[in-house]
């Protein structure tokens, strides 16, 4: 698989063949390495901002605003990478939708 189309460096720590890529690091980071439009499909599930406690640590962020501010940056960086006629789904708590349904509409 020719990942130089799609990034422009490999992530470390990444494994991949030839139909998929496993990169473990922080996802903003990791999606600043892809090149521009050139993904079909995103999906997206980040934390939720509700205490939940995923065992090794209690997400929280100390603000909605923080939390929105955080979520901006990486749907920007999505739209970025996405194809002209790509989908993006994306999950968030029913709190915080509101605010991430009026950024996206802008897009």
């Amino acid at each position: 698989m020719d990942l130089s189309k799609y990034f422009s460096s490999i992530p470390n720590k990444s494994k991949f063949n030839e139909s998929h890529l496993l990169a473990c690091g922080d996802s903003l980071e990791l999606i600043k390495t892809i090149k521009d439009k050139c993904i079909d499909l995103i999906f997206t599930d980040p934390p939720y901002n509700i205490g939940k406690n995923f065992g090794n640590n209690k997400d929280s962020w100390k603000s909605t605003e923080d939390y929105v501010s955080w979520c901006k940056k990486w749907i920007d960086e999505c739209f970025r990478v996405l194809k002209p006629n790509g989908t993006f789904y994306f999950m968030t708590a029913t709190q915080h939708m509101p605010y991430l349904d009026l950024y996206v509409q802008y897009y």
